[in-house]
C-alpha cells in the first residue's frame, strides 16, 4: 500500500511538472504570436512553480517575453511591466546559470545582441530625459553585454568606443565623477574623441579636486589639438575660474585668432578687462561683441553701466560745485546725459525682459527726469508698478 501512494505520488508531482511545462509551450505559444499579456501570465504562473525554478527552458522563454514586451510598440504591452528589459537580462543571467549543456549558446547570443540595442535606446531615451544615473546604469549593462562571453563565441569582442565614450558623459552628468573620470581615461587610450575626452576629463578632475591632474590633462590636450576650440574654451574657463587673468588672456587671444568671429570670446575678454580695472579695454571688446551679435545682453548692459558711472561720476562734481551760474549750466548737460541713457537701458530691458537691474536703473532715471517732461513721470509711475508686482 505504501509503496502504490508512493507511486501515485509521484505521478501526480509528474503530472504536475507536465502542466507546468505546458503552460511554457502555451506561453511560446502566445509569444509567438504577439499576445504578449497571455504569454507573460503563463510564464509567471509556470516559474514561480518549483517544477519550473531550476529549468533552463523556462527562463529563456521568460527572457524572450519580457525583452518583446519592452520592445513592444504597443503602449498597453509596455505597461505590462516598467522593469521588463532588466527581467529579460536576469532571465537570461539564470538560463546561463543552469544551462549546464550549453545548450543556449547560440539562441542568447541572438538575443544579447538585441539587448545590446534595447538597453542603448533605453540608455538614450533616458539621457534625454535628464535621467543621467538611469543612462549611466543602462550604459554600463551595453558595455557588459558586449564583453559577455556570450557575444564572444564566433569572434572576440569589440571595443565600442562611442560607448565607453557615452557612459562617462552620462556619469559626468549624474554627478558620479569618479566613474565618469575612469571612463574618459578608457576614452583616451582608445584615442575616440580624444579632443573632447581630454578636456571632459579635465572638469571632473577639478570637481574631484585634483587640480594639478585637471590642468595637466588640458595642457597635454591643448598641445595635441591646439585648432581645438572646445579645447580651448574649457582652458580660457579655467584660467578666468581661477583669477589667472594674464593666461586667460594668452588663450583668450589664441581663441580670437582661430575664430575672430566668435562674439563669446570678445565678451570672455571684456570681462576679464573689467575684472581688472580696464574698462577702456572692456569698453572695446564689449562693442566689438554688440558688433557681432548685436542681441549680446551681457555686453549691452555692462556698456550702459559703464555709462550710468561716467554720467554718476558728472553728476557728482557738478553737485560739489559753488558758483550758482555755472552750476544752472552744468545741471542741464547733467539731465540731458541722463536721457541719453535711456535708451541703452530700454534696449537691454528688449534683450531681457524682466531683468530687475536695468529696471531699476530706469525707474531712477525716469524719478530724476519726471519734472523736465510728463512722459517721464508716466513711466516712472508704469515701472513702479511692474516692479511691485514682480516681488
Amino acid at each position: 500500500m505504501k509503496k502504490l501512494s508512493f507511486i501515485l505520488i509521484l505521478l501526480v508531482c509528474a503530472t504536475v511538472a507536465f502542466a507546468q511545462k505546458g503552460k511554457l509551450t502555451q506561453a511560446t505559444s502566445y509569444f509567438t504570436s504577439g499576445k504578449l499579456d497571455k504569454a507573460k501570465e503563463l510564464v509567471d504562473e509556470a516559474i514561480a512553480h518549483e517544477a519550473c525554478v531550476n529549468y533552463d527552458k523556462a527562463y529563456f522563454v521568460k527572457g524572450q517575453i519580457y525583452q518583446a514586451i519592452f520592445e513592444s510598440p504597443v503602449a498597453d504591452y509596455k505597461k505590462l511591466d516598467p522593469n521588463a528589459l532588466d527581467k529579460a537580462w536576469e532571465a537570461y543571467q539564470k538560463v546561463i546559470e543552469l544551462d549546464v549543456k550549453k545548450k543556449y549558446g547560440k539562441k542568447l547570443e541572438t538575443q544579447y545582441r538585441n539587448l545590446v540595442i534595447d538597453y542603448t535606446n533605453q540608455a538614450v531615451d533616458r539621457y534625454n530625459k535628464e535621467d543621467f544615473k538611469g543612462a549611466l546604469i543602462a550604459f554600463k549593462r551595453v558595455l557588459e553585454i558586449e564583453n559577455s562571453p556570450v557575444m564572444t563565441l564566433e569572434q572576440p569582442a569589440k571595443t565600442d568606443t562611442a560607448v565607453i565614450f557615452n557612459t562617462a558623459v552620462a556619469a559626468q552628468k549624474a554627478g558620479d565623477f569618479p566613474e565618469a573620470e575612469k571612463y574618459y581615461k578608457e576614452t583616451l587610450k582608445l584615442n575616440y574623441e580624444p579632443a573632447r575626452a581630454y578636456a571632459m576629463l579635465a572638469n571632473v578632475l577639478k570637481e574631484q579636486g585634483k587640480e594639478e591632474e585637471a590642468i595637466t590633462y588640458l595642457h597635454k590636450g591643448y598641445e595635441l589639438f591646439p585648432d581645438n576650440s572646445y579645447m580651448l574654451v574649457e582652458l580660457i574657463n579655467y584660467y578666468l575660474n581661477s583669477g589667472e587673468s594674464e593666461k586667460a588672456e594668452v588663450y583668450l587671444d589664441a581663441a580670437i585668432k582661430q575664430d575672430p568671429n566668435n562674439a563669446s570670446f570678445y565678451r570672455a575678454k571684456g570681462t576679464l578687462y573689467e575684472k581688472t580695472k580696464q574698462q577702456d579695454k572692456a569698453k572695446e571688446m564689449f562693442e566689438k561683441t554688440l558688433e557681432l551679435d548685436p542681441k549680446d545682453f551681457y555686453s549691452q548692459i555692462m556698456l550702459s553701466n559703464f555709462k550710468l558711472e561716467e554720467v554718476n561720476a558728472y553728476a557728482e562734481k557738478v553737485n560739489n560745485i559753488v558758483d550758482v551760474n555755472e552750476y544752472n549750466k552744468e545741471i542741464e548737460n547733467v539731465y540731458k546725459s541722463y536721457e541719453l541713457l535711456i535708451p541703452d537701458f530700454e534696449k537691454c530691458l528688449d534683450l531681457k525682459p524682466g531683468d530687475i537691474n536695468a529696471m531699476q536703473v530706469l525707474k531712477a532715471l525716469y524719478y530724476k527726469l519726471r519734472n523736465r517732461d510728463s512722459q517721464y513721470l508716466k513711466k516712472y509711475e508704469e515701472m513702479q508698478a511692474k516692479l511691485t508686482e514682480m516681488k
